[in-house]
């Protein structure tokens, strides 16, 4: 593994920039392996820990490895070439980001021990302990062991873009196929420690909810009561401008006092598939995949927090600070396009492929999820290829929602080719 992880390093980034026949990935030997031994030896060239986790590439590089390498095995091997690329791309590209900590395991008596640690050290802003930790633990236990024990501590960390959730998600499915891929979750641990002050924190405190008619969560999101201005457009400070004035548990604290976890995934991400399909288009690539793809991991984790309405109410606060601080239009439901036909989505405005793509059955509608696929899984952009994933498995998880969500898809694929 070690030999691999060097000759990632050392490809020049002009091949994957520029992509030729029998270029220097072409000839490279790990162009010819096998998928699981190459989405292994990027997620070992890329488990180390950068000094500084300072750009969006860093923080969405372990989870666009695990995106990519879902989609790459949906992908007949006619139409795996690009999807291989960029991957192998992910491992050049963090060897040139910048120097990596020293690793530096320690001794523990047992993994009770070492996870009392990384959960103190996570809230303490303790990097180098979380990561101590984390290295005793990885070849003792299993992801889902990790999983069950920092799920609690990681849900309302703002750190990190607040991504963390989302590759305990994806370690779910992709452990038992790629062993050794619970060192990913390395550097965003890192990440969380060094930012330990960014949390949510209303959900600790508010007070019991009051009785009475109160609006349901579905309407507390599809058209906020006010519009919120945010320093920023990342997520930490978009979330917590809606927290700041006791504004999030105002809207939130009533609708969510009694919502069942189903319920509350199906509303959370009908609203932010709506958001792609019925708001402003400028946000399509970043604000509407994050108010999909933010809510729908956290709540892949209420089978092991301790608290799901807290679980709750934290993805519904992603929900609402993108809602509040980018929305300007009214959310409908249900979502009725016109009907439009088209064997492809290719060369169509994002509306026109949306509702295609929502109209689809049967051997057309599997045709056209396998060309989203293929499409992510060749593009550079990370979060395309997550928001891809994310609305194909809730598509699955919910079939009577799935064509809200594959329209869904097939509005930002669209919005990318239109670019």
């Amino acid at each position: 593994m070690n030999d691999a992880v060097e000759i990632l390093r050392n490809l020049p980034l002009e091949v994957f920039e520029a992509p030729r026949p029998n270029d220097a990935w072409a000839r490279c030997p790990l162009a010819s392996v096998s998928d699981g031994t190459l989405v292994q030896s990027v997620a070992a060239a890329i488990t180390r820990p950068k000094l500084q986790i300072d750009s969006s590439f860093l923080l969405h590089a372990p989870l666009e490895l695990l995106a990519r390498a879902w989609h790459l095995q949906h992908l007949p091997p006619n139409k795996q070439e690009a999807a291989r690329r960029r991957i192998a791309e992910i491992a050049v590209r963090y060897a040139g980001n910048g120097p990596e900590i020293e690793s530096r395991p320690k001794a523990y008596p047992d993994t009770g021990h070492a996870l009392s640690e990384a959960c103190a050290a996570l809230r303490a802003g303790n990097a180098d302990a979380v990561d101590a930790a984390l290295l005793f633990l990885l070849p003792r236990i299993s992801v889902e062991h990790i999983r069950s024990s920092l799920a609690d501590e990681i849900l309302p960390s703002l750190a990190s873009a607040a991504h963390a959730p989302i590759l305990l998600m994806m370690l779910a499915g992709a452990a038992g196929r790629f062993p050794g891929a619970s060192a990913l979750l390395r550097s965003p641990l890192r990440a969380l420690a060094l930012h330990a002050d960014l949390r949510l924190t209303w959900m600790e405190t508010v007070r019991p909810s009051v009785t009475g008619d109160v609006p349901g969560l579905f309407d507390c999101l599809a058209a906020p009561p006010l519009h919120i201005e945010s320093s920023a457009e990342s997520i930490a400070p978009t979330m917590l401008a809606v927290e700041r004035d006791g504004y999030a548990a105002r809207v939130l604290a009533p609708a969510t006092s009694a919502v069942a976890v189903r319920d509350a995934e199906r509303i959370l991400l009908r609203v932010a598939a709506l958001s792609m399909l019925q708001d402003d288009p400028a946000h399509a690539p970043y604000g509407w995949t994050h108010c999909f793809t933010l809510p729908h991991s956290i709540l892949s984790l209420t089978d092991v927090v301790s608290d799901t309405v807290r679980a709750v109410r934290i993805a519904a606060t992603h929900a609402l600070g993108f809602r509040a601080t980018l929305g300007h239009t009214r959310l409908v439901y249900p979502y009725a396009p016109e009907l439009r036909l088209a064997s492809s989505l290719l060369d169509l405005e994002p509306a026109d492929a949306a509702a295609v793509a929502y109209h689809a059955v049967g051997d057309h509608r599997r045709s056209l999820r396998t060309q989203l696929i293929e499409c992510a899984a060749a593009h550079a952009d990370a979060h395309l290829v997550k928001y891809t994933m994310a609305c194909l498995t809730a598509c699955d998880r919910d079939p009577d929602e799935s064509s809200l969500y594959l329209a869904a898809a097939a509005y930002l694929g669209a919005w990318w080719d239109n670019q």
